[in-house]
């Protein structure tokens, strides 16, 4: 049986980390509405997740209304600080990979598209801060996922080669910048992205529940 060596996994967050999809929904649905525009199913705007928030607000608003974006947007912003946590939940697994992954000395980093700000209140509200030895989100790259740029810079601050590295999401968005930054891909099935389309790129590793790392690195 195949077991990977690695010094260092990185996670991204929503839809791998976290079950955020309902706090997301419901922010923009309601920034939707008090601009007079239609909301949109769970189903729909869940699947924009992956491409951070500024995409689901504008697949949400569409062309006819894109004038519009930074008014809603701003509104959104607003609206899902104040609740980022009221649904939000960790996935299965999520706590005993996390202290799996600290007893084996392994470096464990974050790379998301969601603000410092709200990933700091997130990561506190579940105590789970502490396990991460770097986060690099929104604010700290100018190309966002697929482009490596956020992997890399994790990489720089985790003190870890691309040789030595597993990175663990839900979508295509995350097997690419994977890829595209030269370390193991592994992608998990209970997110928001397409599992046809992640299968289609090849991932090195698919996994149904984090727990199944610790058979991969045992």
């Amino acid at each position: 049986m195949f077991v990977l060596n690695v010094k260092a996994v990185i996670f991204d967050l929503d839809g791998t980390i976290i079950d955020s999809k309902k706090d997301i929904v419901i922010a923009a649905n309601m920034a939707f509405s008090e601009f007079n525009l239609p909301t949109l199913s769970e189903e729909i705007l869940a699947s924009f997740i992956g491409k951070g928030a500024e995409s689901v607000i504008k697949m949400g608003l569409g062309e006819k209304n894109m004038h519009l974006f930074d008014r809603v947007f701003d509104r959104f912003e607003k609206i899902y600080g104040e609740s980022c946590t009221r649904y939000t939940s960790l996935f299965p697994g999520v706590r005993e990979t996390l202290n799996f992954l600290k007893e084996r000395k392994i470096n464990i980093g974050i790379a998301t598209l969601k603000r410092r700000i709200l990933t700091e209140k997130i990561l506190q509200h579940f105590r789970i801060e502490k396990y991460f030895s770097a986060v690099v989100c929104l604010e700290d790259v100018k190309n966002i996922k697929p482009h490596p740029e956020v992997i890399r810079k994790l990489l720089q601050k985790m003190n870890n080669v691309p040789e030595e590295t597993l990175y663990i999401g839900d979508s295509e968005v995350d097997v690419l910048c994977g890829k595209n930054a030269g370390v193991y891909t592994c992608a998990v099935t209970y997110g928001t992205g397409d599992l046809q389309s992640i299968v289609a790129l090849q991932p090195d590793f698919i996994i149904t529940n984090l727990t199944k790392l610790n058979i991969l690195l045992s």
